[in-house]
């Protein structure tokens, strides 16, 4: 009972930020906010100005610094807002020449992690419906991407909905925050509820926490490398912001719940020690028969002080008018091969090549998801000296 009590004011704590945190969701477009010219300008580079008009059926102009139309447009907020992908819907600019070719697509700004859509733009993946017209973007096949395929499966079903509005075979009616799910979304879905299920069967059943490596093998596969289903503080700050409406798969609101719900109710660890992907490779390679080092139990109350503070910092980001990418704050993304920043692919090899010597070192010592989690199974103990090197 007593330790519940520790968790009383983390519970607080985390709805008075879930109610004074930055709401950003839009019904009007502003188009100077938003800054299309210049989206418009790197696909026509002598587009001066444009018409700020937001047609449901018809293109909006784009003029040069002559007054000549050099190109058309059409938005697909908030006709499409409806559709999400992994943290909320992916708003474009569809950008075409006088003939209504499509020159390209601009990517306003949305709540996708950035490097999913870095690595989408480096794949060409928003050339794939270039100099067609709005009827043939209809009918056009275009594969998802391995390792951002909710992002890349919501901008084809954005432009589908969008040119089907816009030729008048789809009525448009005002776009909801809830979007329909569906149990099997991807061909990797079975496998994931898969692990989240040995996963919580392996956290209650003592005999079977052995075969815990292999289901962080799994994880780092499935959930990192193959779906990029992993949760961040960038996530969380999604749904402060947002709301549950982000959640696009029953397979997140599943993992989700189980992170959230098992170390509230049950004083157990299940994200950190089973799922997270970044944390599975650390423990797979402390595995490698090399002498550890032991940190110093003063140095750890030290550590966790500083992972502490990282994490109270992002609160407050999150809480106010404070404008940040967190998605930098963790290497998580080292994961979407194609975009990971070069930053986060030698932070994340010293990292694991650290992880081969000490346990854990950025779960345990840096994460400020992992220190989310924490706190909901431990609650506010700023005194425990507890080492976390200690076999458990």
């Amino acid at each position: 009972m007593k330790n519940y009590l520790y968790k009383i004011p983390v519970i607080l704590a985390f709805a008075a930020m879930f109610m004074t945190a930055k709401q950003d969701l839009r019904e009007d477009f502003d188009f100077r906010s938003n800054n299309v010219l210049k989206l418009i300008q790197d696909k026509i580079p002598a587009a001066a100005r444009i018409e700020e008009s937001n047609f449901l059926t018809k293109w909006s102009k784009i003029y040069d610094a002559e007054r000549k139309q050099t190109g058309k447009y059409i938005l697909t907020t908030p006709y499409c807002d409806d559709v999400k992908g992994y943290a909320g819907s992916v708003p474009l600019i569809i950008i075409a020449d006088n003939n209504e070719k499509i020159l390209g697509l601009g990517v306003l700004p949305n709540r996708e992690t950035p490097a999913w859509i870095d690595g989408l733009e480096n794949i060409k993946f928003f050339d794939s419906w270039n100099g067609k017209n709005h009827e043939e973007i209809i009918s056009t096949q275009v594969d998802a991407v391995t390792g951002a395929t909710f992002t890349s499966r919501a901008v084809k079903e954005t432009l589908k909905k969008r040119s089907e509005i816009f030729a008048g075979r789809t009525a448009y009616k005002k776009a909801k925050e809830n979007s329909q799910l569906t149990f099997i979304d991807t061909k990797t879905s079975v496998v994931l509820y898969i692990i989240l299920f040995l996963s919580l069967v392996a956290l209650f059943v003592k005999k079977l926490n052995k075969y815990r490596i292999l289901i962080q093998s799994m994880s780092i596969i499935f959930f990192g490398i193959i779906s990029g289903q992993f949760l961040s503080i960038y996530f969380l700050e999604n749904i402060s912001i947002n709301g549950l409406s982000i959640l696009t798969s029953y397979t997140s609101i599943i993992l989700l719940a189980m992170s959230v719900l098992i170390p509230l109710i049950f004083n157990k660890h299940h994200y950190c020690h089973y799922i997270c992907p970044f944390g599975g490779v650390q423990t797979v390679l402390a595995k490698l028969a090399v002498k550890k080092i032991t940190v110093k139990p003063e140095i750890v109350r030290i550590l966790r002080y500083i992972r502490l503070l990282i994490f109270i910092s992002v609160l407050i980001v999150v809480s106010s008018s404070i404008t940040m990418n967190l998605s930098l704050i963790e290497p998580f993304t080292v994961f979407i091969f194609s975009s990971a920043s070069s930053i986060v692919i030698i932070g994340s090899a010293v990292i694991f090549i650290s992880s081969v010597f000490i346990k854990n070192p950025w779960c345990l010592y840096l994460c400020p998801t992992g220190q989310f989690f924490d706190l909901l199974k431990d609650g506010i103990r700023l005194s425990s000296s507890k080492n976390p090197n200690q076999k458990k």
